[in-house]
């Protein structure tokens, strides 16, 4: 893509982000890049595939999410902050948009796919083949139990040591929880040490709740709502062949491509591994990575 266009779509999307709170019409946003409504609709259906002021909609409703954990506001003054008019009218957009009503989902939060901020300089990156970006997502808070190890990031490549833990929980550990949330879900969650190039903490886990009974010996973690990339692995193998070296290639893209075309903020360096064995078999696995983004 031209250096151009790419600046006409940064210019727009940095617009349309300043002013998500502010009115904002098809007009002030094509005076504010200089280019005419007919041309800036064009291009940025085709880079996007989203109508503008579809995507200036999609936008407020997903900015709205942190304010609705955080219950400082009512759901009317939310619908007013973004420009909605009114509580219904919000209502209305929210439940077309994630199929649930703001207030319902206040109450129980549940993970929600958004749209988030459009990145010009992510355009045409992917990983190769079965390697993706999956969505962009808001998961609320919630609690995992598993046996937490230290791990040393040489051994684990040379050896597999996190393959071998997680294998060794899921199938000798993972019963003697009782009443998990996902019996058949498991979570791998990485932590990286202060220096983070040598050292991490690795916990194989599933998910629990107030009604799960944890045994002696298993850590409990509360993880805090966070908007995540997930990126999806997809391999014609078990899901107990999951290694770091089949996973290096995701990882590698991740860090060298995603990483650098996003803004963090974030309190702890760490990830999550998920592997929902109900969807996989001997000869196919799938991989879902959730590195987070920004606390809510």
């Amino acid at each position: 893509m031209e250096h151009y266009l790419l600046k006409i779509l940064n210019d727009t999307t940095e617009y349309i982000e300043d002013h998500l709170c502010n009115e904002m019409t098809l007009d002030s946003i094509s005076e504010n890049v200089n280019m005419s409504k007919f041309h800036l609709l064009r291009i940025w259906k085709g880079a996007t595939g989203t109508g503008l002021m579809e995507y200036v909609r999609r936008r407020r409703i997903a900015s709205t999410l942190s304010d609705l954990l955080s219950h400082i506001n009512t759901i009317n003054f939310i619908a007013d902050k973004y420009g909605f008019g009114s509580e219904r009218t919000f209502n209305r957009a929210f439940k077309d948009e994630f199929g649930i009503t703001p207030a319902k989902w206040r109450k129980t939060p549940a993970p929600l796919n958004i749209l988030d901020r459009f990145n010009a300089d992510f355009m045409n990156q992917a990983g190769s083949g079965l390697i993706f970006l999956k969505s962009v997502t808001v998961l609320p808070a919630f609690s995992i139990a598993g046996i937490t190890h230290e791990l040393d990031f040489e051994d684990n490549m040379y050896n597999q040591t996190a393959n071998r833990l997680g294998v060794e929980f899921f199938h000798q550990h993972r019963t003697k929880v009782l009443n998990p949330v996902e019996k058949d879900i498991y979570v791998g969650y990485t932590s990286v040490m202060n220096d983070g190039l040598k050292y991490a903490y690795y916990q194989p886990s599933i998910q629990v709740d107030g009604s799960s009974i944890i045994p002696p010996g298993m850590a409990k973690k509360q993880i805090p709502a966070h908007k995540y990339g997930v990126f999806t692995y997809m391999g014609l193998h078990r899901p107990e062949e999951i290694s770091s070296r089949n996973l290096k290639e995701l990882l590698d893209f991740i860090n060298i491509k995603w990483m650098p075309t996003v803004e963090f903020c974030l309190k702890e360096s760490f990830w999550l591994q998920y592997i929902n064995y109900a969807r996989c078999s001997k000869q196919y696995c799938e991989c879902d990575l959730y590195f987070p983004i920004g606390c809510l």
